[in-house]
């Protein structure tokens, strides 16, 4: 070969290695590109995700844990009425004091005053009773002498 068919050799060869190169470099940057497009997609996909559950009120873990709670101390306080008006039932003087009740024009005060008293709503190793059972338990007596 004569030089300059040399060089025009070596020309379209380095031509190529570039352009090979610059092919190589396109490719990598159009996977890089597709790489951070999925991963922002599923960024923004989990946040509206998280945005939709939690504004439609779907049940996280919290809010059972919240309702079990509730459920667990509504059910307390009822099973603590029950027992109330048991014992209030038990009690020897029960006709008498039912019949007291009734004859007051506030009842339900005089209820729950007795039932304080008394501790009718205060269970076994207890020193008060619980929130609310004072209340249910008065109902429960009312409802008894009506």
């Amino acid at each position: 070969m004569t030089p300059p068919e040399q060089r025009d050799a070596d020309r379209i060869q380095r031509d190529a290695l570039r352009e090979r190169g610059e092919e190589g470099a396109r490719h990598r940057r159009a996977t890089i590109r597709r790489i951070t497009d999925i991963v922002w997609s599923a960024v923004i996909a989990s946040a509206i995700t998280i945005i939709v559950v939690t504004s439609l009120g779907w049940l996280t873990t919290q809010a059972v844990v919240e309702r079990a709670r509730e459920q667990g101390a509504e059910g307390l306080v009822a099973l603590r009425a029950v027992v109330c008006t048991v014992r209030f039932q038990q009690r020897p003087d029960a006709a008498a004091k039912l019949a007291e009740f009734k004859a007051l024009p506030y009842k339900d005060d005089a209820i729950k005053k007795f039932i304080a008293d008394e501790k009718l709503a205060t269970m076994v190793g207890e020193n008060a009773p619980a929130a609310d059972a004072i209340d249910r338990c008065a109902y429960a007596i009312n409802n008894l002498a009506s």
